[in-house]
């Protein structure tokens, strides 16, 4: 017996199963004398019936999950009938009668009724099926958005007598829809006030996409579009443009972030300073497949650090100057003191010579005690003038240069201070200014005496070296040490000498550092860089 054929002979007064594209209905073409019904088997009819009844719950919930009714509109009897699922969707209490044309309109915003209004009169004269976005009102005032969808039914002559359709509710998405776009409303008033634009690179289409803070920082009218890749390379001048490309595919080969400045041409002829940051974007391979970036302009911060740059280097001439304009002083100090002071001394002490000479034994007896402190007076004062004047300008300084200097200087404060001082200079061999080298003597000269008041040292290491084009200079003692913290307390007087020395340093392009722990000496690291500019 084939049961999918509906035409297949049946003995009298019996039903068969009949399958149509998968539904199956009961066959009763062969009962043919209304008595054969008493005995008629209708079990089947009562599974199928509740089968579809199972079916029915299944997709009622489903619409209430997914906030989903339908709807039929009765073309000849202008009535609309709703599934339940709707009427809940609109806040209706359970039993309220079907709303009137009226009513229907009033559940709607103005806007709202007149587009779905007209698509549903569209449908009926031209078939034509559509989906509206329409603003409901629930009776008790809250707002929801439906997006409402009708197709035309035609009968048997081809007539459209229905528009059906089905509504979903779209509040959430709305209201997401409508967060979303105030946040890049105010993205792109957060990138106006700061500049910054961003961007998108498809790196197998090439094609990008811009912000509107983009289109402003490279003085593109909107209208215009965005610019293939190539034409947006033309924005930049020839030495940004070849490292742009570099950077890009640098970003595409290694994942990396990368960070670039750029020099642009504007259409106006004008030219601005951008910063830009690239990054890489993967697909789920882990391959390259996009560039994410921002664009800044700098131009202004350009311009305030060339102008820094400049005042820089002006404060560092006029630091220059002044270490030489000190120094020169200096010089002319002690040079005069000695001039001046020496030979008088020298002539004193000749002519106080002579006096003791020409006086009477028994004087010479009774004045000699006092005679001997004005010679030891006299010598104390030659020696305190010739060390202030090489404290002031040593003139072998001048003579012979930084390394001979050093060396009598050390044998000067080992003499008076007590403390070893062991020179490790001898193998530096590198040409210096006589401004420099004035600089790193008076260094020395700060870092003994520092060291003499407060490090209660028993040796100092000093060096000198250069590697290539920097050179370093190195003190180092064996003293109490301190914590450098300390130096930032208020009232702290401990670091003058130290500043001194910074200043020193940092007058003439150098650079200055301490290291120091209670218990572990000092060491003071000054390096300059041979290169630049001789202060």
């Amino acid at each position: 017996m084939n049961n999918d054929d509906p035409s297949a002979q049946q003995p009298a007064g019996t039903a068969d199963m009949v399958k149509l594209d998968g539904w199956k209905f009961l066959h009763l073409s062969n009962i043919c004398d209304p008595a054969d019904l008493a005995t008629l088997d209708v079990s089947e009819c009562i599974r199928l019936k509740e089968k579809l009844w199972l079916k029915a719950r299944l997709l009622s919930k489903a619409h209430r999950l997914a906030r989903l009714g339908h709807w039929e509109y009765v073309v000849d009897e202008g009535c609309m009938l709703w599934s339940q699922e709707i009427v809940d969707i609109l806040g209706f209490p359970p039993g309220k009668n079907m709303p009137s044309p009226f009513e229907r309109a009033t559940l709607h915003t103005e806007d709202s009724w007149a587009r779905l209004d007209a698509a549903i009169e569209r449908s009926i004269t031209t078939g034509e099926a559509f989906q509206v976005d329409a603003e409901m009102i629930q009776p008790n005032g809250e707002r929801r958005w439906l997006t409402v969808h009708g197709e035309a039914e035609r009968d048997e002559d081809g007539r459209i007598v229905k528009i059906i359709g089905i509504a979903q509710d779209v509040t959430e998405y709305k209201s997401a829809e409508a967060a979303l776009r105030a946040s890049e409303r105010r993205l792109e008033e957060a990138q106006a006030l700061c500049g910054v634009g961003n961007w998108e690179l498809d790196r197998d289409t090439a094609c990008m996409t811009w912000s509107r803070e983009v289109f402003r920082l490279f003085d593109r009218p909107e209208s215009l579009g965005v610019p293939d890749l190539n034409e947006a390379m033309c924005y930049y001048a020839p030495h940004s443009l070849e490292l742009t490309r570099d950077t890009f595919w640098h970003a595409i080969d290694t994942g990396e972030r990368c960070t670039l400045e750029q020099e642009v041409h504007l259409p106006s002829g004008e030219v601005r300073h951008h910063v830009s940051v690239i990054v890489p974007i993967p697909d789920t391979s882990g391959r390259i497949c996009k560039l994410f970036g921002t664009v800044q302009d700098i131009t202004e911060r350009k311009q305030l650090e060339l102008e820094r740059t400049k005042q820089l280097g002006h404060v560092a001439e006029l630091s220059r100057r002044l270490v030489m304009v000190q120094e020169r002083e200096r010089r002319g100090l002690a040079s005069e003191l000695h001039e001046r002071a020496s030979p008088n001394l020298a002539a004193l002490q000749l002519t106080f010579s002579n006096l003791a000479s020409a006086l009477p034994p028994a004087v010479l007896a009774e004045v000699e005690p006092l005679l001997d402190d004005i010679r030891g007076l006299l010598a104390d004062t030659t020696t305190g003038i010739r060390e202030i004047s090489t404290e002031m300008r040593p003139a072998t300084l001048d003579h012979a240069g930084l390394l001979p200097a050093l060396h009598d200087y050390a044998d000067l404060f080992g003499q008076r201070s007590g403390i070893g001082v062991v020179l490790d200079i001898d193998d530096f061999v590198a040409p210096l200014s006589p401004d420099l080298q004035s600089v790193l003597f008076r260094i020395v000269q700060e870092a003994l005496t520092n060291c003499a008041k407060h490090a209660s040292a028993g040796s100092i290491r000093i060096s000198l070296t250069h590697d290539g084009s920097e050179l370093n200079l190195l003190i180092a003692d064996d003293g109490v040490g301190f914590e450098p913290a300390m130096l930032t307390e208020p009232g702290s007087s401990a670091g003058l000498g130290l500043i001194t020395m910074r200043e020193r340093a940092e007058f003439v392009g150098g650079r200055f550092s301490l290291s120091s722990r209670p218990g572990q000496g000092t060491e003071i690291r000054v390096s300059f860089d041979l290169h630049q500019d001789s202060p």
